[in-house]
């Protein structure tokens, strides 16, 4: 047979190529930047991305923020999201916006871990024994067999209820609890409040004018669906 008269076909290749998004990104004044972007991009990527297209120095505290503008709340998004994730649990008409600022803390809880557990607020495992080093807190706090308890007064308002009540909530690995009898402890006196595997937690800036936050700082819990 003539190898003339074959025809020979040979598999068609298709690259492998991410999508590409468009995200609108505001500054503190308001102005913004529109960039398109891989689908996969991290808010740290994309902070990177941001500081070299506007020749910031770069000094670990730019960071980026999920606003959302009608229910009057901000969160910091952590370095590991997928920012197209994010978007995508917007409405189409809610106006939320996407900023891009610095915020000083960012790392404070890495760089001073201490300051975020108070003597009089936290109560550690019966297997630590006197004083806690500063290079052992986070050790601690990434570690299930000795992880400290957070707890302490906060005002808070169940969903559906007007008014705010104050209780003794404690901070656990497990979630967020308050005390139905005064600073109780015992398992059939603790309600479950919020557990975060399934939510983020949200600043609240328009809460005194919104929900009448009885505090000048607030916060809530938002289902991440």
């Amino acid at each position: 047979m003539s190898l003339y008269g074959r025809r020979v076909t040979l598999p068609v290749i298709t690259p492998v190529v991410l999508q590409k998004r468009v995200l609108k990104i505001y500054s503190e004044d308001e102005t913004s930047r529109t960039l398109e972007v891989p689908s996969d991009i991290t808010a740290r990527d994309l902070c990177q991305l941001l500081i070299l297209k506007n020749h910031y120095v770069d000094d670990h505290s730019w960071t980026l923020f999920e606003h959302l503008s009608g229910l009057g709340l901000e969160r910091i998004i952590e370095d590991h999201e997928m920012v197209i994730e994010v978007q995508s649990k917007w409405g189409i008409e809610e106006g939320n916006r996407f900023y891009f600022r610095k915020n000083y803390a960012k790392y404070e809880f890495f760089k001073n871990p201490e300051i975020f557990f108070p003597e009089h607020m936290v109560s550690f495992s019966n297997e630590i024994n006197g004083v806690v080093r500063r290079t052992q807190i986070l050790q601690m706090f990434l570690s299930s067999s000795t992880y400290p308890e957070i707890h302490s007064y906060l005002h808070a308002k169940e969903q559906g209820k007007k008014t705010w009540k104050k209780m003794y909530f404690l901070l656990r690995r497990s979630g967020l609890y308050f005390s139905t009898k005064g600073t109780s402890k015992e398992p059939r006196h603790l309600q479950l409040f919020s557990e975060f595997s399934s939510s983020d937690i949200y600043m609240s800036l328009t809460g005194k004018k919104i929900s009448g936050v009885p505090a000048s700082y607030g916060f809530c819990f938002k289902v991440n669906t």
